[in-house]
């Protein structure tokens, strides 16, 4: 039988590839770019206690060392703590890791997988289905067509295939704008996150915003401010200033010793792909919805959107389509995935 194509050799991508070859199923893994990720601090994401479980188990790595396991979160308003969790048996800790070192365990987990093969500028242009399986047809330097058994769409917020799919995507654009940075500093506490709206140094108004800072291993944190509505341009100047008046303001009013080590600027949409499935293709994470609550979380339910969809493919590709099986996948998680969304929009202003 032909193997499964996944598009897009992101985290979820190839966290599927990973699982579907755990359960014996051959896959292939369109993969636009080199087969390889830039190290980038700033973009970091949030996984729940289980879903990092679910990762080390495939990857057998131990993730703790490379994230950080919360102590516990903090929301201030003003000067005034507004609420404080402890981590613990009671409430598990989430854990914060940058995504290239994600990334980076799942290839390496990959590269001594024989049933999986990464196909690096690989772009898909053509789908064509049929009752017996899939076709697509890529074009790059090795342009060629590809034969599988079904495909899976994990190519991110400008997916190719739900667009050759024709899937609407409806939903809302560009709901907050964050400025990120990761830096290494020494901050007052140690291992817990903080939300601090209406920091005192700020002025009142659209721009006094809020501040977000989460750790990583080695003393970096990274800091997320919400910028006021519009397009402006988040410049070089107005970041440094933002983090200098940030780290005086946690710190006692002098600037601690920094080092900035990357920068960027973080746009949330909420969207949700009206099918996640069309007969043999499938859609899954970025592809399928757009969550981004605090910046950091819409990959963990993308991980679960491969978790979900792997065993179900897995099933069928060994014993023949199971219609009913293969439509819970988007009976399951676009239910979950479309909760966290309506609870996101819900608490934006």
């Amino acid at each position: 039988m032909d193997p499964v194509i996944i598009v897009g050799a992101g985290p979820v991508g190839l966290t599927l590839a990973l699982a579907l070859a755990r359960q014996e199923v051959p896959c292939v893994v369109l993969d636009e770019g080199p087969g390889k990720d830039e190290p980038r601090p700033a973009r970091t994401v949030v996984l729940r206690e289980d879903t990092a479980a679910l990762m080390e188990r495939l990857t057998g790595a131990p993730l703790a060392y490379a994230g950080v396991h919360w102590a516990g979160w903090r929301s201030m308003r003003r000067k005034q703590v507004t609420s404080e969790v402890a981590f613990g048996d009671a409430e598990p800790a989430p854990l914060h890791i940058a995504q290239h070192v994600l990334t980076g365990a799942l290839r390496t987990a990959l590269a001594g997988e024989r049933l999986v093969r990464i196909a690096v500028d690989s772009r898909l242009d053509t789908i064509e289905q049929e009752t017996s399986g899939v076709t697509a047809h890529t074009r790059g330097s090795t342009g060629t067509w590809w034969r599988g058994s079904y495909l899976v769409g994990c190519d991110g917020p400008r997916s190719t295939v739900r667009k050759l799919q024709d899937i609407r995507f409806p939903g809302r654009t560009a709901v907050e704008r964050h400025a990120v940075a990761a830096l290494r500093t020494e901050l007052p506490w140690q291992d817990e996150a903080l939300l601090h709206r209406l920091p005192p140094w700020r002025t009142s108004g659209p721009s006094a915003g809020e501040v977000t800072a989460r750790p990583l291993p080695d003393g970096v944190w990274r800091l997320d401010w919400l910028l006021p509505p519009g397009k402006d341009l988040v410049t070089p100047e107005l970041l440094l200033g933002r983090v200098r008046e940030t780290l005086a303001g946690w710190t006692g009013g002098r600037t601690p010793p920094y080092e900035l080590l990357d920068t960027g600027v973080h746009t949330v949409h909420h969207r949700l792909a009206r099918r996640w499935r069309s007969d043999r293709v499938f859609l899954a994470g970025d592809a399928a919805h757009l969550l981004g609550a605090l910046g950091t979380h819409g990959l963990d339910e993308g991980l679960r959107d491969a978790d979900n969809l792997a065993w179900k493919l897995a099933l069928a590709w060994h014993h023949g389509p199971h219609e009913a099986l293969l439509d819970s996948y988007q009976t399951e998680r676009r239910a979950i995935v479309a909760a966290r969304l309506r609870a996101a929009d819900q608490a934006l202003p």
